[in-house]
């Protein structure tokens, strides 16, 4: 019999023929390649399983080593506490753990109680393996690793292929382990040929369901015919293979699964670093873990963080701290009026790549740019982030820092919730460093901030001038006319002091008519001037009361860290002696401390 060239059959015979072939290659494709694949990867996949749990369960020593080491229990109690949590500890179809020591003997076995305290060296299985030999072996070979053997089930005399993980905690010398039972796998895994054939057998009859009811619609008009042709033409069917094939292609696989593995770990990356950020106790905390993130782990080689101060209008420097002004790349007057900062101002990102004058308030720098992000809480912004980059010219480097910038945000992103719940904590905690009466810093913030200030001003090789000041005779004043206007001249008396300082010195009612002005990165000397300018301002002003005016004078101890002293601490007792002898020659003057005032005996 002649069999007749492909190009003489019949439409509907070489359409039948092709969705025959095509069904039979791809039954064969997953019969013979795609099951195979799916075995290799369930039983790599249990595996896993199987090692996860085994070192989630290693997690517990650990955490009892620990409790040790901090003196909570003892290694015996330990022990105990171990191996009475892990006893009844179940996990896929009443699958469990066993310990056993590197002397080979059972410490604990929640099947078989009987086990405990015998020596398994002779243990062995059904096809000779002396079974606990190998899990020494292999755990002190490698620490870890999965051991092959044939094992009855629980409840059966016949052996079937098992595979164990095992994982030696060497500071105990105890090794744990679990197993798990293949032909499971292979149940599983036949469950699952039997749905695929299911599958196949559906789609084999749509095919050709389909295929007959395309070569039968060939044969109607030749219009219809025509408009068929065109839509083969216009490679339709084509596309559609294409869009098949690419999609089964193992290269693409590959390329989907590395790009699904690198969002995971972002995601992972992002959801670790809130936990940790929710655990911080402060805002300023979650700023500088912001920083060095930034910093640190993205390799940004610059980062600013302001935080806005919306009651007053200003910024704050978060981060690297808020006595790191001198480090800003900006205008210091953003810190007064924070209108000033664009990036505030607008809400949106403002950044010099594209446009080298976009803020006029970055200080101009040949070699860098800079890249400012709002942090946008509820509409409004309360903080910005700005990075510094030098200029870059390669686009490799460019698309770098376009890719750290990217994630940057990220984080930042995630930080949002985090950041509003901790604003409003700090809200409150700077409600307690505040004195109601004058708005001043009280003595708890000095006491909260001075390790921050020192390291700014050392690590700038800078100085802190030290200002005690105190009113004179102001007991007269209650005395007098009464507690109120003793009020109205502390209030004045501070917002004076205020007005003669910069933006970046500290006034704190230290005491209750005492004032500790604290000046940072000063010359030498400076303290002194800054006290006789106080001095003179309220010398000169006159107090406005009910019944006319009254006017007072302040006297001044000046000392310089660390000039005078070693520690800020004595630096402020070096300015309160100061000012004592100052309020002993007479007040109404400034004293600069020496060393003469001060001698041993009086330590």
């Amino acid at each position: 019999m002649q069999i007749r060239p492909f190009n003489d059959w019949q439409i509907l015979s070489k359409i039948m023929t092709i969705s025959i072939i095509s069904v039979t290659l791809i039954t064969m494709v997953i019969l013979g390649y795609f099951m195979s694949l799916v075995e290799q990867e369930m039983i790599h996949g249990k595996k896993i399983g199987l090692k996860n749990v085994v070192d989630t369960a290693y997690g517990l020593f650990h955490e009892n080593t620990a409790r040790i080491q901090t003196g909570e229990i003892s290694l015996e109690e330990a022990k105990k506490q171990i191996i009475l949590r892990m006893k009844p500890m179940r996990y896929s179809d009443n699958n469990y753990f066993w310990i056993n020591d590197l002397d080979l003997k059972m410490v604990m076995h929640p099947i078989q109680p009987e086990l405990e305290g015998r020596d398994q060296s002779d243990s062995k299985t059904p096809d000779g393996i002396y079974l606990f030999r190998e899990f020494l072996h292999v755990s002190q070979a490698n620490g870890s690793g999965f051991v092959d053997y044939m094992w009855p089930k629980p409840g059966e005399k016949k052996s079937a292929p098992k595979t164990s993980y095992i994982r030696l905690y060497e500071p105990w010398g105890w090794i744990i382990g679990s197993g798990m039972y293949l032909d499971d796998v292979h149940t599983e895994l036949n469950r699952l040929r039997v749905y695929v054939l299911s599958g196949v057998a559906v789609f084999a009859l749509l095919t050709i369901s389909l295929a007959v009811f395309i070569g039968t619609g060939i044969t109607r008009p030749l219009k219809k015919v025509i408009e068929g042709l065109q839509d083969i033409a216009t490679g339709k069917g084509r596309a559609a293979l294409t869009k098949r094939i690419a999609i089964t292609s193992l290269d693409e696989i590959g390329l989907l699964s590395t790009e699904f593995n690198r969002l995971m770990e972002s995601i992972n990356g992002l959801t670790v670093f809130k936990n940790v950020i929710e655990e911080d106790g402060t805002l300023d905390e979650v700023y500088q873990r912001l920083g060095d993130l930034f910093t640190q782990q993205i390799h940004i080689p610059r980062c600013f963080i302001f935080q806005v101060i919306s009651s007053k209008d200003k910024l704050e420097l978060s981060y690297p701290s808020r006595f790191d002004q001198e480090e800003m790349m900006c205008n210091p007057f953003i810190l007064d009026d924070n209108t000033l900062c664009k990036a505030k101002r607008t809400g949106h990102v403002i950044t010099s790549a594209h446009f080298p004058a976009i803020c006029r308030q970055f200080l101009p720098q040949a070699e860098e740019l800079h890249h400012c992000v709002p942090v946008v809480v509820g509409g409004t912004p309360v903080a910005v982030v700005q990075f510094i980059f030098q200029k870059l010219e390669d686009p490799d480097e460019i698309k770098a820092m376009e890719t750290k910038i990217f994630k940057a945000e990220q984080y930042l992103n995630e930080s949002l919730a985090v950041i509003e719940t901790k604003r409003l904590m700090s809200s409150l905690k700077d409600a307690a460093l505040i004195d109601p009466l004058t708005g001043l810093y009280n003595r708890r913030y000095l006491q909260e901030y001075t390790e921050k200030m020192v390291a700014g001003v050392l690590r700038r090789g800078k100085a802190i001038g030290l200002i005690m000041c105190d009113l004179d005779y102001f007991k007269q004043v209650n005395d007098t006319h009464g507690h109120n206007v003793g009020d109205l001249v502390l209030k004045e008396t501070a917002r004076i002091i205020v007005k003669n300082l910069r933006d970046a010195d500290i006034v704190i009612r230290f005491g209750g008519e005492e004032f500790l002005v604290v000046l940072l990165d000063i010359n030498e000397g400076e303290s002194l001037e800054i006290a006789e300018k106080i001095r003179l301002s309220i010398q000169q002003t006159k107090f406005k009361i009910s019944d006319g005016v009254i006017q007072k004078t302040i006297s001044a101890g000046a000392s310089e860290f660390p000039q005078d002293t070693d520690t800020l601490w004595s630096c402020i007792k070096f300015a309160d002696v100061a000012l004592y002898r100052a309020k002993e020659e007479g007040r109404n003057r400034c004293i600069r401390f020496t060393k003469d005032m001060w001698t041993e005996d009086q330590v």
